[in-house]
């Protein structure tokens, strides 16, 4: 039996999750009905819908604990993990997979943006981007650049640049057919963001295999507290912490 002091009470108190990553969908599904996910946006890869909340700090009441887990690279919804941490004295967890990093065979140039990318990439480059449409606004600056924008979602808006297209696929995709891509377009540089994890590895993989540089963009530095890298070890730290069932 627990004691008095609303451990009894923690034990079934929903757990806050602020989502957007594989791991946040993986967390919720393994807790069930404990799980209170809020999504910033439509989930671009469930197609799931971001949470009815008016408010986002009504993730957290009667909660037990908060786990700030949004794609490792979204940096607003880590500063709003940031600050909703503060607001609230509840147990809080960063959930974060471990970022990508080179080995002797790759070819990496790190940079901090899209923008500074833009800077830095050798002017008439073939150029896979993988950063969403968004991002064409800071690489309007690479004028003389070929551009191919993947993009997951089929849509008809037409691209916005002057040389370029976008690529529409459906992902998981295999080093096979990311070399075959990169072939048939004649891509000689690819830009990305550290996402981390297997789905996105495949590009990296296939850059590897054709000595193509890799315009890698850093994560975004926001400091959230404590950070679990797998979904395991955020479970076991809410065991600890929360007197979740085993």
């Amino acid at each position: 039996m627990k004691d008095s002091t609303g451990a009894g009470a923690a034990e079934h108190a929903p757990i806050a999750i602020l989502g957007g990553s594989a791991e946040a969908r993986v967390l919720a599904e393994r807790l069930g009905n404990r799980a209170r996910l809020w999504l910033p946006r439509t989930d671009r890869v469930s197609g799931q819908r971001a949470s009815r909340l008016r408010d986002v700090r009504d993730l957290l009441t009667g909660a037990s604990a908060i786990i700030i887990a949004p794609h490792p690279c979204d940096v607003d919804t880590l500063r709003l993990g940031a600050q909703l941490a503060k607001l609230s004295d509840l147990p809080k967890l960063t959930l974060s997979r471990p970022a990508w990093r080179p080995t002797r065979l790759d070819r990496w140039v790190t940079v901090r943006s899209a923008k500074e990318a833009a800077a830095v990439i050798p002017a008439g480059a073939r150029v896979l981007v993988t950063l969403g449409r968004p991002a064409l606004r800071d690489l309007r600056a690479m004028r003389n650049a070929h551009l191919f924008v993947r993009q997951l979602n089929i849509h008809s808006e037409a691209f916005s640049l002057k040389h370029g297209r976008y690529l529409h696929g459906v992902a998981p995709f295999t080093i096979a057919q990311e070399i075959a891509l990169m072939r048939t377009f004649r891509i000689d540089a690819v830009l990305t963001r550290n996402a981390g994890g297997p789905g996105g590895w495949p590009k990296i993989a296939a850059a590897r295999a054709l000595g193509l540089p890799v315009y890698m963009v850093a994560r975004p530095r926001v400091d959230t507290g404590p950070v679990a890298t797998s979904v395991e070890a955020a479970l076991d730290w809410l065991e600890a912490r929360t007197w979740l069932d085993a």
